[in-house]
């Protein structure tokens, strides 16, 4: 009997022990507050050099039509201009009314194809850059131990120090610099 005592004993030691374990191991986790990190997105995304070559590279893809449409435009005033002075009269008048609204219908089409076409490059090209500042954010906050990258558009207040923008931006460029980008 004393035999059993003595072993359930040792086991309770035991198990208080491998507990009191537990809790301070659980203890010393919640007394490390985890690590944090803020980004100011859109700063970023206007501060990186893929962004402004972008926007370069969209203005030479869709630059002949945006001339084309500024063209279409000055016709029609000039042509809405002239409607509008009384310059035609009967059989002509009825003419240019159908070729302003030509020129209008015309001008609407190419204007809406326009957009949906720039947009839908805009989308894409920038879907890139967003996985490229992502691969930087990864990797900082791997190197640096951080728990959390939030975004700083949505808090009140952070100090400086919790601020790794700048950080994306630089290896965001240096990838670009290194031909290691989606280009």
């Amino acid at each position: 009997m004393f035999k059993k005592v003595l072993l359930a004993s040792a086991l309770s030691v035991a198990l208080l022990g491998s507990a009191q374990a537990a809790d301070t191991a659980a203890a010393t986790k919640a007394a490390q507050s985890p690590t944090i990190a803020v980004i100011n997105l859109p700063f970023i995304m206007n501060e990186i050099p893929q962004s402004k070559a972008l926007e370069q590279s969209l203005a030479k893809e869709f630059g002949a039509r945006e001339q084309e449409l500024q063209k279409m435009q000055q016709q029609g005033s000039q042509l809405g201009a002239d409607l509008q002075s009384g310059k035609f009269k009967g059989d002509q008048l009825t003419a240019k009314q159908r070729e302003m609204a030509q020129l209008q219908s015309d001008f609407q089409l190419k204007a809406r194809a326009l957009q949906e076409d720039q947009q839908k490059r805009v989308n894409e090209e920038q879907r890139k850059i967003a996985i490229e500042v992502q691969k930087a954010i990864d990797t900082i906050a791997k190197e640096r131990g951080i728990d959390l990258v939030l975004r700083g558009e949505g808090i009140a207040y952070t100090i400086d120090d919790l601020d790794i923008s700048s950080e994306v931006i630089k290896r965001v460029s240096d990838a670009s610099k290194s031909g290691k980008s989606g280009k």
